[in-house]
């Protein structure tokens, strides 16, 4: 084989921030927003690595007697180049052919090295790079399990997981991050409509999970305990019932926020969240570490239009998103 693409999508999370790390579940869901990777086998004899994203670079390498990336150009030490020396350095690949690497998270940031709007593009292009890699050098590892692996050496084995799963299945998964835990695919109620909205401000999740020290204030057991009562949630299938769950949710959550000092609802969305709360059947709430993306769910189209022209006025972002039903995709 001489060429392989893949793409993976991003996500975001519904329910299960930070309770996810204390063997609740976390339901999230895969964005229609995808890291691109393209790997191809070229007559130059050297490797290159284009980026396209958080960073424009090209760059030329070998690999060295021990396996590792020897740069060839003088570049600057962006994430994306990290992220790809992380990867690389769990493949051990050695090779007679030449191969360019292109690796595209445009769209997962506001311009090439600008802000990032916090959908899990490091995750999707894990997944993505992972399946490049398991196609063109024909490695047996599975495609999740290495894309983990990257994942973790690069933030430093902090997180979840939850973000790697769903950007390998697609669609709305409820994940344990407890490996006996077999992740399912569910079903959102019908008729459930919603918007994702970014606040302008990027949240580091590293920074905020450093922050947690022990999980056992009340505020977070009380998060738990939301989590893991989903499950009777989605069994009765119902729109009303799903958004009053998660106005309860959103309550511990801020809670949750005020006594770990997260700041999950800073940047506004504190002032998106009362505002819901004067519609009918409608709910909104920061998603994830906090501080960057929303969701606002309504059973009524009419309400999130409403809802997206205030979201606007108070400075937010509406972002082009909607549920992606599949995971990474390969073509080669």
């Amino acid at each position: 084989m001489t060429e392989v693409k893949v793409s993976a999508p991003g996500k975001i999370i519904i329910i299960g921030e930070y309770a996810v790390l204390s063997d609740a579940p976390a339901i999230s869901m895969a964005v229609n927003q995808r890291a691109k990777v393209t790997i191809k086998r070229h007559q130059q004899e050297m490797h290159l690595l284009k980026t396209r994203g958080y960073s424009n670079t090209v760059a030329r390498f070998k690999i060295g007697d021990t396996g590792s990336i020897e740069w060839i150009d003088t570049i600057t030490e962006d994430p994306i180049r990290l992220f790809f020396e992380s990867a690389w350095s769990h493949i051990n690949f050695h090779s007679d052919f030449f191969y360019e690497f292109n690796l595209d998270t445009t769209g997962f940031y506001t311009r090439a090295g600008g802000d990032k709007y916090g959908i899990g593009s490091s995750a999707a292009l894990a997944v993505a790079m992972a399946a490049g890699f398991v196609k063109i050098f024909n490695i047996t590892q599975e495609v999740k399990e290495l894309a983990s692996q990257i994942h973790n050496t690069f933030q430093n084995n902090r997180g979840s997981g939850v973000d790697i799963e769903t950007s390998s299945i697609g669609g709305v998964i409820k994940f344990y991050r407890n490996p006996e835990k077999k992740s399912i695919s569910l079903d959102l109620p019908k008729s459930l409509k919603f918007k994702i909205f970014w606040s302008g401000a990027p949240f580091n999740t590293v920074t905020q999970l450093e922050k947690l020290g022990s999980l056992d204030k009340r505020s977070f057991l009380e998060l738990r305990e939301m989590a893991i009562g989903i499950d009777s949630v989605l069994a009765q299938y119902s729109n009303e019932v799903f958004i009053d769950y998660l106005k309860k949710y959103t309550n511990i959550l801020g809670r949750f926020s005020e006594e770990y000092d997260l700041d999950i609802f800073s940047n506004r969305h504190d002032i998106l969240t009362d505002k819901a709360k004067k519609y009918p059947n409608t709910v909104y709430k920061p998603c994830g570490a906090g501080g960057d993306i929303g969701i606002c769910f309504s059973l009524s189209e009419k309400t999130l239009e409403t809802f997206e022209s205030m979201a606007c006025q108070n400075g937010f972002e509406l972002l082009d998103l909607d549920l992606d039903e599949s995971g990474f995709s390969l073509k080669g």
